[in-house]
């Protein structure tokens, strides 16, 4: 016999009882629904995270004031913080700029300001200073890449007035354009050159009370829209170390205390493991973006294998209710077959017919599982939209069915209903055609 001759049989054969054909059908979409969906949404909630690391951020390694500990593996609760303070000096920045492969090196000063006015405009909510090691330039040529191609503008500049700061400065500030405008000044170009006082009134240490700290600085530059971040000031070094002198009580700050973190710019994403060796032998703590998306893959591909055993244990069940179909078929077509030998079908055409069968359950079920998973991805991912909408957050969801997802399960669903056939078709296939006629 024919393939065709043996798919036609085996379709006439489930069409004759299509309310069975169709149960046994809904059972394998089901297992197969839940396996794409599932895995859909792992795979989606996958995407969204790392949707969010810019390329620019693989080639990145963060280097804190920590000595170095396994952080993956050391339980934090056995750990004294106070203990692992390690100074990063200015030696220190230098020796992170030899390593080899190693391209650019920023060392920040991080602090903040209750109160700062500039001529009768005043700010008292607080606001972030920070500052690098040798004023150094805050926007790298891998930050304005990144600005530039993410708003699709090669004009974009980080200082849209003014200049940026020089090794030389010791009072000057860089102010962004968005600060300024929460402060109700709409003219930035009025505000260069002029004067800005910082007050700073507490110390780290809440037993302590001191008077209130004041410096005075100078606006040399304005950062554009585009490149300001939660609304910094980026100030000089003195400026930011004698801060942080008066919040931590501690003299000369970065003499004593040093930077507070350091991030190493790589020449090449691949060179980021030999680099972050050579940072572990230094013995400082540190974190690269390629470690956090590998944790990342790592816990999402459990979550997805759990997901999907989840789909694989209904089809299982739905695998046992095809034996039982089958066999039930081949109980109430004895006489079939015993007429289908007598006219000369050999065992493999009875056995190719019921596998056959077998795998157009499969087959129904499966497709009819990807059409239930696509319906319930869109219902899903429009209920979790209009919950953040409802919930003031702009960011949107989109759940994807990976174009492999759905093709492999509908193999799998096919495949497992072969398996679940053969014992029936072999049943079948052995009959006495003498026996299965006078049944």
């Amino acid at each position: 016999m024919k393939f065709k001759d043996i798919l036609k049989v085996a379709l006439n054969g489930l069409g004759s009882r299509k309310g069975r054909t169709f149960l046994t059908s809904l059972a394998v979409a089901i297992g197969t629904m839940l396996i794409v969906t599932l895995v859909s949404i792992g795979t989606s909630g996958e995407n969204l995270i790392l949707k969010e690391v810019d390329v620019s951020q693989l080639k990145q390694i963060q280097v804190m004031n920590f000595k170095y500990y396994d952080m993956y593996e050391t339980d934090s609760g056995d750990i004294d913080m106070n203990d692992m303070f390690k100074k990063i000096g200015g030696d220190t920045v230098e020796k992170f700029k030899d390593i080899k492969n190693v391209e650019n090196v920023q060392a920040f000063v991080n602090t903040s300001a209750e109160n700062i006015k500039i001529e009768n405009k005043e700010d008292n909510q607080g606001t972030k200073i920070t500052a690098l090691y040798n004023n150094d330039n805050y926007f790298t040529d891998e930050k304005i890449a990144s600005v530039r191609d993410k708003n699709k503008d090669s004009s974009l500049k980080p200082i849209i007035a003014g200049r940026n700061l020089v090794k030389s400065d010791k009072e000057a500030l860089l102010v962004s354009k968005k600060y300024l405008d929460s402060m109700g000044i709409k003219n930035y170009n009025e505000v260069l050159g002029k004067d800005v006082l910082i007050t700073q009134f507490k110390t780290n240490n809440s037993n302590i009370t001191l008077q209130p700290f004041q410096i005075k600085a100078k606006i040399v530059g304005i950062i554009g829209d585009k490149f300001h971040e939660d609304e910094r000031i980026i100030s000089s070094l003195d400026i930011a170390s004698e801060i942080s002198s008066y919040t931590s009580l501690q003299k000369d700050y970065i003499e004593n205390l040093g930077y507070d973190s350091v991030i190493v710019y790589t020449k090449d994403s691949k060179n980021v493991p030999t680099i972050t060796n050579s940072i572990k032998k230094i013995g400082y703590l540190y974190v690269s973006y390629q470690d956090i998306i590998e944790k990342i893959q790592n816990s999402f591909k459990v979550i997805k294998v759990i997901l999907a055993l989840l789909g694989l244990i209904v089809l299982f069940v739905a695998s046992l209710g095809i034996v039982n179909t089958m066999t039930m078929v081949i109980y109430e077509r004895t006489r079939s077959i015993g007429i289908m030998k007598a006219l000369g079908a050999n065992r493999n055409n009875i056995h190719n017919i019921f596998i056959t069968q077998s795998g157009v359950i499969g087959f129904i079920g499966g497709i009819m599982g990807i059409v239930f998973s696509s319906i319930n991805l869109s219902i899903i991912q429009f209920a979790l939209n209009m919950y953040m909408k409802s919930r003031d957050i702009t960011q949107s969801v989109n759940l994807n069915m990976p174009l492999w997802l759905p093709l492999a399960t509908l193999a799998f669903s096919i495949a497992i209903s072969i398996i679940s056939g053969i014992y029936p078709s072999r049943k079948a296939s052995k009959m006495n055609p003498v026996d299965a006629l006078n049944s």
